[in-house]
């Protein structure tokens, strides 16, 4: 026994070495963006890889998105392979471009890793229509409504009465809310239609059909309530309006909205107004009055991929193995870092979670987060989704001055159609 047990050891050592042999001196190219959250994530990763395995460099590179989009592209489309990186962030309504119109480019992770850890919303962004699986995923973009409890205080309402509310509800507070305050409900860009796109996965629904081979407006009940509620936000006088990410902030840093419905991410921008700590809260969002609807939904959010024509795509996985994808003291040691609400379906080692936030009234906004996370409804994005934004749009204008919603909906289901080929 001894013997059979010191060549089982001898294997296992010779196993470990080899692998590590494999992907000596080895350097893992990563292109990503902003460099005080995903490009910071990174590098933290790296370096704690690094310490382990010595032999191998991780080279972060700090890209902007729609430049690194742009790269990725003009790389396939000329088939000039060797400008890619072995390792590349993409958001979640992207991905499906690139599996649908480049599908030789991102390895397939499924048989490496787990990815029954992962909560489903993000398995299915990052899964082609055969259910194989490309992604690690990263941060969740898991929607929360961030509110002024202060405000709604002054107008009678306690925090219980914001729970399990319709957005017909949530408007109603709003006019009592700026009654009693002179202040708006919340305020949109006409031109950024995420919170529509939140509206519609509460719901499990989406511009197009589950595989993304038919545009899904004219019938859409999810698409048309979403479009009635910005109707009624209109004809209450309950929003205010900005244009860009500056104005956004601005909206809510200095005072001028109640809410702020959005994805997670947003956190350390409400915290970012330190006048205001204290007097913040986050509850579910609200629900819309359709069939299979929930309080909860996403907007935006990454996974990391790796390059499958990459001589270092083996040594690439492996270096995501053991970081993103199973290193929960580096996930927990990114929530207090850079806010990240890991996608993780079970975070009860993120003891990060579990402390209070001062400025948002003590609350454990990260358990709350997390929680949510696991109830988001599962779609698949499809690659059409800023192309019929666009579109769309146009059509919330027209609805919002006075027009037909079913009238509307059908023209641009025909004009989506035409753009983009379904």
């Amino acid at each position: 026994m001894k013997i059979k047990s010191a060549i089982a050891a001898f294997v296992s050592s010779a196993l470990l070495f080899g692998s590590s042999a494999a992907f000596a001196n080895t350097e893992i190219t990563v292109q990503c963006w902003d460099q005080y959250f995903n490009v910071k994530a990174m590098k933290m990763a790296a370096e704690r890889y690094e310490a382990k395995h010595p032999d191998v460099t991780i080279k972060v590179e700090d890209v902007a998105q729609n430049d690194l989009i742009q790269r990725l592209n003009a790389s396939l489309g000329a088939n000039n392979l060797r400008s890619l990186p072995d390792i590349v962030l993409i958001e979640d309504y992207r991905v499906q471009n690139f599996l649908i119109g480049y599908p030789d480019f991102l390895k397939e992770l499924g048989p490496h890793i787990d990815m029954s850890k992962f909560v489903d919303h993000k398995i299915a962004a990052s899964s082609d229509s055969s259910g194989k699986h490309y992604g690690i995923p990263f941060d969740s973009g898991v929607s929360s409504t961030y509110v002024r409890m202060d405000l709604f205080e002054q107008a009678g309402y306690k925090i219980e009465d914001l729970q399990d509310i319709t957005w017909d509800q949530f408007i109603d507070m709003g006019k009592k809310v700026k009654e009693v305050t002179g202040i708006n409900l919340l305020a949109y860009d006409p031109n950024d239609l995420g919170l529509l796109r939140i509206m519609m996965q509460s719901a499990g629904s989406w511009y197009t059909n589950a595989d993304g081979t038919q545009v899904n407006i004219a019938n859409n009940e999810a698409l048309k309530e979403g479009l009635r509620i910005f109707k009624r936000f209109s004809d209450e006088g309950v929003v205010g309006f900005y244009s860009g990410w500056n104005q956004s902030l601005t909206s809510f840093q200095q005072g001028d909205v109640a809410t702020v419905t959005q994805g997670c991410w947003l956190t350390r921008s409400v915290e970012a107004a330190t006048d205001q700590s204290g007097k913040w809260r986050v509850v579910p969002f609200p629900k819309i009055n359709v069939a299979n609807a929930t309080h909860y939904s996403n907007l935006g959010g990454s996974q990391w991929y790796v390059n499958n024509y990459s001589k270092n795509a083996d040594a690439a996985i492996q270096f995501l193995k053991e970081t993103f994808a199973s290193d929960e003291d580096l996930l927990n040691e990114l929530v207090p870092t850079i806010s990240l609400v890991t996608s993780l379906k079970d975070t009860s080692k993120i003891t990060n979670y579990n402390v209070e936030n001062a400025f948002f009234g003590n609350q454990k906004i990260y358990a709350e987060f997390a929680e949510w996370n696991n109830h988001v409804p599962a779609i698949s994005y499809g690659p059409h989704t800023y192309a019929i934004d666009s579109l769309m749009s146009e059509a919330l204008q027209r609805i919002v001055a006075g027009e037909d919603i079913d009238t509307v909906l059908e023209e641009t289901q025909l004009n989506a159609e035409m753009q983009v080929g379904l």
